[in-house]
């Protein structure tokens, strides 16, 4: 069995005055969360930020400064893409979130934001799975640089095996100088894929293993 094939498991079916007052329940409580998020995200306006080193980063045509990324633009949304220097293809995952980033990116532009993705492999490399994909954003290559190291996006674990991180940085670019304003890893990364969140609503939800579903309700290994 597939996503694509229909599940037997299905709601109660009840009238409409029952789904109403489910629906008025369910509303208020994300109402709720919604109120929280705005709590939260005021406190992220008004963290602290750290200056960055301004990186050599290695794109198709040559070296890319972290402070280039930004082009006219004083902020800036990095994107770091799990990608191994010895990996042929880029982490699927990943790839995914990629593929979650809006059609038209002057949406983020006119808004004053530039976005650029940042990977340990070599820019050839990055190229051909970004030729692959069909993608034109911007990507270069820290794989010269200590930049994976030092900001926690390449870690060790415990057997000295490393292992990639994904996630996103966000930069603020002040008096020529680039400056880290906030950073999100693991499920973090979730806010800014709408797909995932259409999952959500839907009945089914993301059919992913983890998740607390009523019986019957099917679920898949989420990165199989």
């Amino acid at each position: 069995m597939s996503k694509s094939d229909q599940p037997q498991a299905a709601p109660e079916v009840v009238d409409r005055a029952r789904f109403d007052a489910a629906l008025a329940e369910q509303v208020a409580a994300e109402k709720e969360v919604t109120r929280h998020n705005d709590r939260v995200a005021a406190a992220r306006r008004r963290m602290p930020m750290v200056e960055v080193p301004d990186y050599a980063f290695t794109g198709p045509d040559g070296e890319v400064r972290l402070s280039e990324l930004f082009g006219d633009k004083y902020l800036l949304l990095v994107q770091n893409v799990m990608f191994g220097p010895d990996w042929e293809e880029g982490c699927p995952s990943c790839t995914w979130a990629v593929d979650n980033l809006p059609a038209d990116m002057r949406r983020l532009t006119e808004e004053g934001i530039a976005f650029a993705m940042v990977s340990q492999a070599p820019s050839a490399k990055l190229e051909a799975w970004r030729a692959e994909r069909g993608w034109d954003h911007r990507w270069v290559s820290s794989g010269d640089t200590t930049y994976h190291h030092d900001w926690g996006w390449t870690r060790t674990d415990d057997a000295g095996e490393e292992y990639w991180m994904p996630g996103y940085s966000y930069y603020l670019r002040k008096d020529g100088k680039p400056y880290l304003t906030y950073m999100t890893t693991r499920r973090g990364t979730e806010a800014i894929l709408p797909v995932a969140h259409i999952m959500d609503r839907s009945v089914y939800g993301r059919q992913q293993d983890w998740e607390d579903s009523p019986a019957g309700w099917p679920q898949y290994p989420t990165y199989g």
